[in-house]
């Protein structure tokens, strides 16, 4: 800020300050300026201060709408990066925080989601490149997948996005392979039997 500057100046550099609106180095110039010792300005900023101490106190207490609470948590949850957030028993997963990893065959990578040990069963975002095929396994329990996107070729049939598989316990998964690649979920028992490596 200039040292000779207008009383309009002032006021309009007093008022931002006071609310906290002057960021960066626009607010390290004004303080500078206020540190220079210009007598006006700081009667402007104490001026402003009284005010804004004031505004607290002008409006009627207000219930924000629980919609705005929501808006809030959410960003809140996205600005900390965290990937898995729990709350009231409610468990959320971002995958995109969550590294691929090696699975167990060729071509094939895993996000594991989450893992009950109580029941001993995992659920998994599974991709696989064009061409892959999993390891045969048997079923010890019921395993559940859901295409994403892609293909994906069991037991004969020809999965697409949106497609369903539930393959009961003693069955066998083998061949299950991918034409173009493929993303899909799978809800399985950590105890199947592979059968080849």
């Amino acid at each position: 800020m200039r040292p000779d500057h207008s009383l309009e100046d002032a006021q309009e550099q007093a008022a931002l300050y006071a609310l906290g609106a002057l960021r960066g180095e626009d607010a390290q110039v004004f303080e500078a300026h206020l540190a220079s010792g210009c007598e006006i300005c700081a009667a402007e900023v104490r001026t402003f201060n009284a005010v804004t101490a004031e505004l607290g106190r002008a409006a009627r207490p207000q219930t924000p709408p629980a919609a705005a609470r929501a808006c809030v948590l959410v960003q809140a949850t996205e600005a900390s990066g965290a990937t898995v957030t729990e709350n009231a028993g409610v468990r959320i997963v971002r995958s995109a925080g969550l590294q691929w990893n090696a699975g167990n065959a060729p071509a094939v990578e895993i996000k594991t989601l989450h893992v009950d040990g109580e029941r001993g069963y995992s659920t998994k975002l599974v991709r696989m490149a064009p061409g892959a095929t999993l390891i045969a396994h048997r079923h010890t329990d019921v395993e559940e997948s859901y295409v994403i996107e892609g293909d994906l070729l069991v037991a004969g049939e020809l999965m697409r996005a949106g497609d369903y598989c539930r393959a009961e316990p003693g069955s066998v998964h083998e061949g299950v392979s991918t034409i173009h690649g493929c993303v899909f979920i799978a809800v399985q028992s950590q105890r199947d039997e592979w059968l080849t490596a």
